[in-house]
C-alpha cells in the first residue's frame, strides 16, 4: 500500500487541546516534562493525569507546590453519539480546581465544554476539542501560552474607568460648564449674529 491510501484510511482522533500558563513559566522550567507541541495519542479507557509523581500521572509538572496527582481527565461518550466528550475530576486534597467558574474540591467532577478554562494554583489551562472520528483513541497536545487565557478570554481583568469624550480638555471647565465658545463635537459650527 501507498502512502496515499494509508492516509485515506486513517481515522480522524478527537484533538483534546491543553494551553498551559503559569506566571513564572519563562524562569522556572515547569513544563518540560510534558511532550509540548506534539500530539500524543491515548487509549480512551485510560485517564489523562497529570501532576508532580510521574509514578500515578502520564503528565508531570516539574513543581513542588502541585500535588502528586492534580487532574485527571476521562474520555466517555455519551448515549447514541458516535463523539469522544471528557469529564475533568480534581484528584488534589488540598487545592481546588476551578472549571469554567465552577469550583471543584477533592474527587469532584465536571464535564468539559468544547472549550474551558481550568485553573489550580497559579496555573491556567485553556482546554478546547478539536472532534474526530475514533471512538477508542484521542490525541492530546500540550502548548504554552505567552499570555494568561483569562485575559485573553476578558475573564479577571480589571475595567479602566471611563474617559468622557467632550473634546475639550479638563482646563477649560469652570463649575462644570465649558469655558469655551468653540464647538464641542468637531461637525459642530458657531453661528454669531
Amino acid at each position: 500500500m501507498d502512502d496515499n491510501s494509508k492516509l485515506e484510511t486513517e481515522e480522524l482522533l478527537t484533538c483534546l487541546h491543553i494551553n498551559l500558563f503559569h506566571p513564572n513559566q519563562a524562569n522556572r522550567p515547569l513544563f518540560h516534562n510534558l511532550p509540548l507541541n506534539k500530539p500524543y495519542r491515548m487509549d480512551a479507557e485510560d485517564p489523562l493525569r497529570l501532576g508532580r509523581d510521574g509514578q500515578t500521572c502520564i503528565f508531570v509538572l516539574n513543581d513542588t507546590s502541585v500535588s502528586r496527582k492534580q487532574l485527571s481527565i476521562q474520555a466517555y461518550r455519551k448515549a447514541g453519539s458516535q463523539f469522544l466528550s471528557f469529564m475533568i475530576q480534581n484528584m488534589s486534597h488540598k487545592v481546588k480546581l476551578v472549571v469554567g467558574g465552577s469550583e471543584l474540591r477533592y474527587l469532584e467532577r465536571a464535564e468539559l465544554d468544547d472549550k474551558v478554562l481550568c485553573r489550580f494554583g497559579r496555573y491556567e489551562l485553556l482546554i478546547w476539542q478539536e472532534p474526530g472520528e475514533s471512538e477508542n483513541k484521542f490525541e492530546v497536545l500540550f502548548e504554552t501560552c505567552n499570555t494568561p487565557p483569562s485575559q485573553e478570554l476578558g475573564i479577571d481583568v480589571p475595567c479602566k474607568p471611563p474617559v468622557m469624550d467632550t473634546g475639550l480638555s479638563w482646563r477649560n471647565f469652570e463649575n462644570g460648564a465649558p469655558v469655551s465658545q468653540e464647538p464641542l463635537e468637531s461637525d459642530e459650527t458657531v453661528v454669531l449674529v
